[in-house]
């Protein structure tokens, strides 16, 4: 039998932890010293922002600069690289054209690609839409490439590799077992044969479907996947984490696995349509996003299309994160407390670390511990980019 004692100490101690996360998350001043130690004592971002949302109200707090060679402030409208949680706009446009009939979730892709791509196909089972959009089509993260991963040859060869390239790898590619059997997450493989599929299927390029179906319904002026020149002097500087600057973001033909950037307007808007009751036109194709859910026990939840629905003390949470070769962004959200919070950081963990999360700091766990104050700052966060 449990102690009495000890029960009620132990729920004495979860209020408590629970009041003091209301304070802080309600606490403009809280979240800001968080974000002044990631930059001015602990040095590890040059700048950093948290957007915390609600059905009735959006809030913004940072601190650092948009570049390390000048004093401009992070504000709502530097424009960040979001990284993967491209996969989430990729996937609403994959919902959105279920919701048409254009394609359905069990489709094989092979169906919805041009005739002279050969999708491997292991003990009969063809790979899905579904399988791609929740990492379990069995292919893998990266197509083969030159040098030491993450390393600058190595996003050389990345951004270089092309259609052809691609085509032919994949003929020859034999997966080590069949989609639909377990989660291994195809970080830009899959993404990128799913975002191919649906450009076949839609008769236009891929960034045109999601600039039409998805970004312009929801409004954001400022998500695209080319910033134009207007927009130069808002554009968010990468750093390494030594704080050296690192070049924008080029990945080529693998823009629906992570090419998109984003403000912190931007994503608040867009977090605030998702969440439930919004009443939003996307909010439709957002539900479909959450319905299918497969195992995932390496990220200790589900994989649903697109977004990650983790277990933690204080209850589940839905997630994606996004690293680039110089920045950080994290969204999660809590859908029965109605409540979303984003992070941003123009400086990227260690992606060499042997950490899972892939070591140093990011967003992503300052973006959880605002959420589910249970989960600490650590710099690591559990994410997968």
């Amino acid at each position: 039998m449990l102690n009495r004692r000890a029960f009620i100490t132990g729920i004495t101690a979860a209020a408590i932890v629970s009041a003091a996360w209301a304070r802080e998350v309600d606490d403009d001043d809280a979240i800001r010293d968080v974000l002044r130690r990631r930059v001015d004592v602990e040095k590890s971002t040059v700048g950093t922002a948290v957007c915390v949302i609600t059905p009735n109200r959006q809030r913004f707090v940072a601190w650092g600069r948009e570049r390390l060679g000048d004093a401009r402030p992070i504000t709502l409208d530097t424009v960040f690289e979001i990284g993967s949680i491209t996969k989430v706009f990729t996937a609403l446009l994959l919902a959105d054209m279920v919701r048409r009939s254009e394609v359905g979730l069990d489709d094989p892709v092979a169906r919805h690609l041009p005739g002279d791509f050969h999708v491997p196909v292991v003990e009969g089972r063809q790979i899905t839409l579904a399988d791609l959009a929740t990492h379990t089509s069995g292919l893998p993260q990266f197509p083969p490439l030159l040098g030491t991963p993450f390393s600058p040859e190595w996003w050389d060869a990345f951004a270089r590799f092309g259609v052809e390239d691609f085509k032919t790898w994949l003929a020859d590619l034999r997966p080590e077992r069949a989609a639909g059997t377990e989660w291994e997450y195809s970080n830009a493989v899959g993404y990128t044969l799913l975002g191919m599929a649906l450009a076949h299927r839609g008769g236009r390029p891929y960034e045109t479907l999601v600039q039409v179906r998805v970004i312009d319904r929801l409004g954001l002026h400022d998500t695209t996947f080319h910033p134009p020149a207007a927009t130069a002097a808002r554009l968010a500087e990468g750093h390494d984490a030594t704080l050296k600057p690192t070049a924008p973001f080029v990945i080529g033909i693998f823009a629906a696995a992570g090419a998109l950037h984003a403000t912190p307007r931007d994503m608040s808007r867009f977090a605030a349509a998702i969440l439930p009751g919004s009443g939003a036109s996307i909010a439709p194709d957002e539900q479909l996003l959450l319905s299918v859910r497969r195992p995932a026990p390496r990220i200790g939840g589900v994989q649903a299309l697109g977004w990650e629905i983790r277990d933690a003390l204080g209850g589940r949470f839905v997630s994606k994160d996004g690293v680039t070769t110089g920045q950080a962004a994290s969204m999660v959200f809590d859908p029965d407390g109605r409540l979303a919070i984003v992070a941003f950081s123009n400086t990227i963990p260690d992606m060499r670390s042997s950490s899972p999360s892939g070591g140093g700091v990011g967003a992503a766990d300052i973006a959880r511990h605002f959420l589910r104050p249970q989960i600490p700052l650590d710099g690591k966060g559990g994410t997968t980019y």
